[in-house]
């Protein structure tokens, strides 16, 4: 009867430690997995630009008036791979995480290479716009909405608004899937 005990007691407590090992390597496990996406991109956005050429000149007839447009895009995304294995805070007890991610940051990724006539009023006796003239519309246009980002916040605000929420969803999802409760924050 001793035997059966003592044999009982010890299948549990190695069974116990196997628990505990398979519970960190888990850990580590998610980690890896998690820091390895590098960036996670979590919303994207494009912006409506519209670029305006108007010319007239005192030697010739007629103006030149030329309005296109194009669109830039914006994405907000988490680098992943700033992740440390001290920002997974267990509780193994209580079956939470608190998941300290990165802060979002967002980025202009491009913008579409031709752009749209959206309106064109050349004089009878002006010339058409060339791929020169375009092509310096589109970077000073784009110049502009470069600045425009920087001191609007509102395209920012928007983006890591949204990306913040989808990342949240994102993480505890993941680690409710695995029986755990997840706390989402962000860090500075």
């Amino acid at each position: 009867m001793k035997k059966y005990l003592l044999t009982v007691l010890l299948m549990t407590g190695i069974t116990y430690v196997s628990c505990d090992r398979k519970d960190d390597s888990f850990k580590t496990e998610i980690y890896q997995e998690i820091r390895s996406v590098n960036k996670m991109a979590l919303a994207s956005m494009s912006i409506n630009k519209t670029a305006k050429l108007e010319s007239s000149d005192w030697y010739t007839i007629g103006k030149r008036i030329a309005v296109y447009s194009y669109d830039s895009y914006m994405r907000a995304y988490i680098d992943l791979s700033e992740l440390q294995p001290d920002d997974f805070i267990f509780d193994d007890d209580n079956m939470k995480v608190r998941v300290i991610l990165p802060p979002v940051r967002t980025e202009i990724t491009g913008r579409d290479m031709g752009m749209r006539k959206e309106y064109e009023n050349i004089g009878l006796l002006r010339s058409e716009l060339d791929s020169k003239e375009r092509a310096e519309i589109k970077e000073k246009a784009n110049a502009s909405f470069k600045k425009e980002v920087e001191n609007n916040p509102v395209f920012k605000k928007r983006l890591t608004d949204t990306a913040e929420r989808k990342a949240r969803a994102y993480f505890e999802n993941l680690f409710a899937s695995r029986g755990y409760h997840a706390e989402v924050v962000f860090g500075k």
